[in-house]
């Protein structure tokens, strides 16, 4: 099958959840079918089946639409950044045109709100296939019309593993961190918008709190002054080798709150958890949909004020026992379920049901036969 996947941007430095999951989706399709990439902007040097091509903010491109053309697709997989909004289903039907009508799966981590006359004009543009990362924004959407299917994300799970004792050990003389301090690790950008000064309160809390910093948006220079003031640490290079800071830490925290701050399955706690590490966080996106109930060292909380209690459990409960968050997340990794998304686009083409849908959706109007594993 030739499949041709669109997305925004691309880069050579992988430290942003949504650019992590198009490498990943872009490379399980390369591992099954003929796969031609495209994208706009980033510096990721070109290949054979990857290229570059400038385009405006709505894709009205020649040269967009001539690479698409010329490849003869039977499917376009679109990968917007910006989730599933009016204009980001306008460039998916627009692509649909460069592919002379093959079907297009639009893949979105994020939530989008639309204004009524956005939602009004909905069916104007929707895809065949719209796969969410919360089963909220799954069902909203096929509300309003759209065939939908809530998938999960994966975790490299080579990668991101647990920690032996003397190499922690290691870890923690790299990085300058005594080897008795209870260290609670975040990792993502610094910004108000996603409540990081919540970590303050753990930080008070008599833990060591240290923070990885993005470093694909520019950083919240007076709330990182705030909380340096407070005795947290941050992380602000860039590394290939993120893993390590997960396997020097001692617990994970995920303050976030808006669902407009973060991926809606965010990924660096589905690597804290591949690394074996208690996770202290909000109940956020589709989190829930994969992991329903707190189970051993997965722990939520509904507020801020909470997280510092946790916290001191997990350091209590897991100091001399295994959280079990490994075993969670074992099920989710990057080929299984890059795989998954990649037959959702192959049912699309060859037609799997009666009807001419796929298998286990979300229709508008009712649900389909089943739901995909959460």
């Amino acid at each position: 099958m030739r499949i041709c996947i669109y997305t925004k941007t691309l880069t050579k430095r992988i430290d942003e959840g949504f650019l992590r999951v198009a490498h990943e989706v872009i490379h399980a399709a390369a591992r099954r079918h003929e796969v031609l990439a495209l994208f706009s902007h980033g510096d990721l040097p070109e290949a054979d089946g990857l290229n570059r091509i400038p385009a405006n903010s709505v894709c009205l491109s020649s040269r967009l639409k001539a690479s698409v053309r010329s490849f003869g697709p039977d499917a376009i997989l679109y990968i917007p950044r910006s989730g599933a909004s009016f204009h980001s289903l306008w460039i998916a039907r627009l692509l649909a045109r460069y592919g002379n009508g093959v079907p297009v799966t639009v893949l979105t981590t994020q939530p989008q709100e639309f204004a009524p006359l956005a939602r009004k004009a909905l069916p104007l543009v929707r895809p065949d296939l719209i796969l969410t990362a919360s089963k909220r924004d799954q069902q909203e959407l096929a509300g309003m019309g759209c065939t939908t299917q809530f998938i999960p994300l994966g975790v490299d799970l080579e990668k991101f593993v647990p920690a032996t004792p003397s190499r922690k050990t290691e870890l923690r003389a790299k990085y300058g961190i005594g080897r008795e301090q209870f260290v609670a690790l975040h990792v993502g950008h610094l910004s108000k918008g996603r409540n990081i000064r919540a970590l303050r309160q753990v930080q008070d809390g008599g833990h060591q709190v240290l923070i990885a910093v993005s470093t694909f948006f520019a950083h919240d220079r007076s709330l990182a002054g705030d909380l340096e003031a407070r005795g947290v640490r941050f992380a602000t290079q860039y590394s290939d080798h993120i893993e390590e800071l997960y396997q020097l830490a001692d617990c994970y925290l995920f303050p976030v709150l808006s669902q407009r701050a973060c991926i809606s399955q965010p990924l660096s706690v589905l690597e804290a958890m591949a690394c074996n590490l208690p996770v202290v966080t909000t109940r956020f996106g589709g989190l829930p949909d994969l992991f329903p109930e707190e189970r051993g060292g997965l722990l939520y909380v509904d507020n801020a004020s909470q997280m510092p209690a946790k916290v001191s459990y997990a350091e209590q409960a897991f100091r001399n026992a295994s959280p079990g968050t490994r075993a969670m997340v074992e099920p989710y990794s990057w080929s299984r379920t890059g795989g998954e998304i990649l037959g959702f686009v192959e049912q699309l083409v060859s037609g799997a049901t009666t009807d001419g849908r796929p298998e286990n959706l979300l229709h508008a109007g009712g649900r389909g036969r089943g739901t995909a594993r959460a």
